[in-house]
């Protein structure tokens, strides 16, 4: 869900946000330099706004009125093209439906229009993400434009995990940081979006605010309820691990990882420092067992290795998700001493 509503909030904001200030600065720096990189790798965490950096980025340098300074006048023809989403000098490679992987032939169009002359006489831009899904084909591909831009021609690729990029790569790229607002500023943003959010969801969301924003409301909610509802039923022999497995895999897997991540961490940290508060993410009345006495906390962070894991390959590939849950599960019984459900 994450991503695709993610992707659905950021069109609708209109200026770059709050916590991009040291981007646009560094970015309007070299604007004003007359010495603008051909090439530039955005990264950040998820949910921190780098498509929608990337768009005003777009918008202000194919604007017709901004020679001088990055920004957007919103009145002129390409910034009026832009705004409808057509925009001839503009493109965007994205993953396509069903895939895990951006192809080779995405990054030829690339190429292929690179090679072509601009349609307004100025820039012509390609805004790749995420840029670390490439295949190897292609990202061998988009390396020979790297290696030779035509001019006035910029790339911006786009990544939440940039050591996954080929350093041949990365290394022609002008590295542009998005970092977290603190959990003060993330808070007072959600709360000017008159959204209803609390340290929880924040931690939830890693400190992101556009994925705190996508999962505002019920939805967070729903989620950590039904997780404690599920492992309670499991971890008292009331559940089919096999079952179980079967529904997590095939409804929010990814989301389902991220809590299981923090819960474990949090319990790992409870028993280091004997801080029940910890007991159950997020941090609220415990539903859920203390680790047993004999638990060995080596254990149990081997398990959050296993899920941070199983969290990197679902990006990367077809994994037989139900197999590698049951398997998960059936750790987590046995690290409780529990049996499982009949």
């Amino acid at each position: 869900m994450a991503d695709e509503v993610i992707a659905e909030v950021a069109p609708r904001l209109t200026t770059p946000l709050p916590w991009h200030a040291p981007a646009v600065a560094q970015l309007s720096a070299a604007w004003a330099s007359r010495h603008f990189p051909h090439a530039l790798l955005m990264h950040g965490a998820a949910g921190l706004g780098k498509r929608h950096l990337a768009a005003w980025l777009a918008a202000s340098v194919l604007c017709d009125r901004g020679a001088d300074a990055l920004g957007r006048c919103g009145d002129c023809a390409s910034c009026k093209l832009i705004t409808a989403g057509s925009h001839a000098d503009l493109l965007w490679v994205l993953l396509e439906e069903q895939k895990l992987q951006l192809s080779v032939d995405q990054i030829r169009a690339v190429s292929e229009r690179f090679s072509k002359t601009s349609y307004r006489a100025g820039y012509k831009i390609a805004i790749i993400d995420p840029a670390h899904q490439m295949s190897v084909a292609a990202a061998n591909a988009l390396l020979k434009t790297l290696e030779e831009p035509p001019p006035n021609s910029l790339l911006v690729l786009l990544s939440s995990q940039p050591s996954l990029l080929p350093p041949t790569v990365a290394s022609r790229c002008q590295r542009i940081a998005i970092a977290r607002p603190s959990r003060p500023a993330a808070l007072q943003w959600l709360h000017e979006q008159q959204v209803s959010a609390d340290a929880a969801l924040l931690e939830f969301t890693s400190g992101a605010p556009l994925r705190a924003l996508a999962y505002a409301g019920p939805q967070f909610a729903n989620l950590d309820q039904a997780m404690q509802a599920a492992l309670s039923a499991l971890l008292r022999g009331e559940a089919d691990v096999t079952q179980l497995a079967s529904e997590w895999a095939k409804q929010s897997l990814p989301e389902r990882l991220v809590w299981l991540d923090l819960w474990l961490s949090a319990l790992a940290r409870a028993a280091l420092t004997r801080n029940v508060e910890q007991l159950t993410f997020p941090a609220r009345s415990a539903h859920l067992p203390n680790l047993p006495p004999t638990a060995n906390i080596s254990s149990v962070y081997a398990l959050v290795d296993r899920i941070r894991s199983l969290k990197a390959q679902l990006a990367r590939t077809s994994l037989q998700r139900e197999l590698a849950l049951e398997s998960w599960l059936l750790a987590l019984l046995d690290l409780f001493g529990a049996e499982p459900g009949r």
